[in-house]
């Protein structure tokens, strides 16, 4: 899962544009079924999850390889061979 930093995003809408599965929205735009995620996006950078903080926290790590216990229980995906969907890895 990508997490973007509630602080350090500047609210350009790169991401939304690029993420394969469309799964980025703006905090107004969500559906009310997803609105945990904010709170799970937020809790991901704390110490107790990955650690890497602000600002710029990740910058020299890249991925952590670490997911906030709440995404982990869900089954891995990708995108499929046309990039079209995602498929259960």
């Amino acid at each position: 899962m990508l997490y973007i930093h509630p602080v350090e995003c500047i609210g350009c809408g790169l991401c939304e544009s690029i993420c394969p599965v469309g799964a980025i929205w703006e905090d107004d735009d969500m559906m009310d079924e997803d609105r945990a995620y904010i709170l799970i996006n937020a809790e991901y950078f704390g110490s107790a999850i990955s650690g890497l903080g602000s600002p710029q926290g990740a910058k020299e790590l890249g991925c952590s390889g670490t997911d906030h216990p709440s995404v982990a229980t869900h089954p891995a995906q990708k995108l499929n061979a046309s990039g079209t969907d995602v498929e259960l890895v």
